[in-house]
């Protein structure tokens, strides 16, 4: 009940008092579209209202003590309905400029957005080991990244140990021994020496120190931790051979996100060294478990690169949609209002009639919100003018307005906007500058009630307002109904008019 009167109090104070003043103001823009006391001068007002203050209530017309005309509230106005809702005429909806939009129900998709890196496709990566210990003499390969294809040498070993089975593979031919022969020639292909090497041996019958070993795939040399003259044993990897014809992307997703992701969802991502290049693929696999370093859950994603653009270590940027539900009721995000922890809209009705309705969200799917609870597929929400309640200060005026009357006006001055919602009248410390028109001038008081222009470096609309004077401005020559160029400067809480003249006096 307390966000309804809050927010009936704020509908009423500005939708209603700010409005109307501006249809009164010759030099508003908005002037044209008339005066709701008009559009109702066959009903009699039932009180007059501060438009700045819906608890300043007066049975007669007046100005407030903020110096602004009071506006009149009609009969058809109050509804009647116990839900702290407000009806607004249509004149009133157009220059608030009031939008609304239709609760929807559908498929809905959350927008994920994340990091990642390219590695190797390492189903295709060949780790080259050697099968004996030994000692590489020649290292045909001798840096990172180069091509290399399949059959091609890549380095030269020396074993003792292989030294010793060719021998005993010639001893097993001359003494035709053929089962011997089977045995030593299998262990030497167990040692690494291929069917040319051994048939190359059993032809020539020379024993051969240096063994070389050949690649056993094509791609490029993704690793080479050996160097000529290194001892080596079957443990230890002389080089990794990689392809680019397929890459990994691994993505990272914070650990808040891990249960949007899955197998089989589609992915697009962009590397920072291609502008304007994007790539589509599909999530191959996801990491049962998280980093326990990072918190983030790993997802591998598969990518052809028959061009070999994308290299290992490069950093992109990935993106997907992870759908959420298949039937869900959401609404437009700047349509939900969040309180004190509490989270409503406004419900649009007949007749022009707006009440607040409390509901309970669930996740936010880029720019709408799911509503779990308080609204019906096909209701009409507000969307616009959420100035109306969606600043702090609005809010603790409207808190102020429902307050006793003795503790709402004591100490307002004439000027005072304290209580003003969306309108900074300290924004800008320097000297203002603005035109309007006298509507009332005290010369006694040194006060001065303007009908001004809108007023952007305050952020204030085409209003009526009162004014203090300072001492050193003459107000002579000066009466009511007269055009004026003005100047404000901040003065405590409030504006202080420190120039004031006719246009056709003044110097700028």
């Amino acid at each position: 009940m307390r966000i309804a009167l809050i927010v009936t109090v704020i509908a009423v104070a500005f939708g209603l008092g700010w409005l109307s003043s501006q249809q009164t103001m010759p030099m508003s823009e908005s002037a044209g579209s008339g005066n709701p006391a008009e559009e109702s001068s066959d009903s009699k007002p039932l009180y007059w209202v501060a438009p700045m203050d819906a608890n300043y209530r007066r049975d007669k017309p007046g100005q407030s003590p903020m110096g602004m005309d009071l506006v009149p509230v009609y009969a058809e106005e109050n509804s009647g309905r116990d839900d702290g809702g407000v009806t607004i005429s249509a004149a009133v909806r157009a220059n608030l400029g009031v939008k609304t939009q239709a609760v929807s129900r559908g498929a809905v998709s959350v927008p994920v957005r994340t990091v990642g890196y390219v590695t190797d496709d390492e189903d295709q990566l060949i780790h080259v080991h050697s099968r004996i210990a030994g000692w590489v003499e020649v290292l045909h390969v001798r840096s990172l990244g180069e091509t290399v294809n399949r059959g091609e040498p890549l380095y030269e070993i020396y074993s003792p140990e292989l030294v010793n089975a060719q021998q005993e593979f010639l001893m097993s031919e001359r003494l035709r021994r053929g089962s011997e022969v089977t045995a030593t020639g299998g262990k030497l292909r167990a040692l690494g020496m291929t069917d040319s090497q051994i048939a190359n041996l059993k032809k020539t019958g020379k024993v051969r120190e240096r063994i070389t070993v050949f690649a056993p795939g094509s791609g490029y040399v993704a690793a080479l931790p050996a160097r000529a003259g290194m001892y080596v044993r079957p443990d230890t990897e002389i080089m990794a051979i990689g392809s680019r014809d397929t890459v990994w992307v691994i993505a990272e997703f914070f650990e808040r996100q891990s249960g949007l992701v899955m197998a089989g969802q589609a992915v697009e991502f962009a590397t920072p060294s291609m502008p304007g290049t994007r790539w589509e693929a599909t999530i191959d696999y996801v990491y049962p478990e998280l980093d326990a370093k990072t918190r983030t859950l790993r997802a591998r994603v598969r990518v052809p690169n028959p061009e070999g653009r994308l290299r290992p270590n490069m950093f992109v940027n990935l993106t997907m949609d992870a759908p959420i539900g298949e039937d869900l009721l959401t609404i437009p995000r700047p349509a939900l209002i969040q309180r004190s922890g509490s989270q409503h809209v406004l419900l649009a009705e007949e007749d022009g009639y707006f009440r607040p309705v409390p509901v309970k969200t669930g996740q936010e799917a880029g720019d709408r919100v799911v509503i779990r609870e308080g609204l019906k597929e096909g209701q009409q929400v507000v969307v616009s003018a959420q100035f109306l309640i969606d600043s702090e200060t609005s809010l603790e005026a409207a808190m102020l307005r429902l307050e006793p009357e003795e503790q709402n006006t004591a100490g307002m001055t004439d000027n005072s906007m304290g209580s003003m919602s969306g309108m900074d009248t300290n924004e800008s410390a320097d000297p203002i500058q603005s035109r309007g028109v006298i509507t009332e001038i005290n010369t006694e008081k040194r006060k001065v009630t303007l009908n001004h222009e809108p007023i952007p470096a305050l952020n204030w609309p085409s209003m009526t307002m009162g004014f203090s004077v300072a001492p050193e401005v003459t107000l002579n020559g000066l009466s009511k109904d007269d055009t004026v160029v003005f100047t404000l400067t901040p003065a405590g809480k409030g504006q202080q008019v420190t120039s004031i003249t006719k246009p056709d006096s003044a110097h700028d």
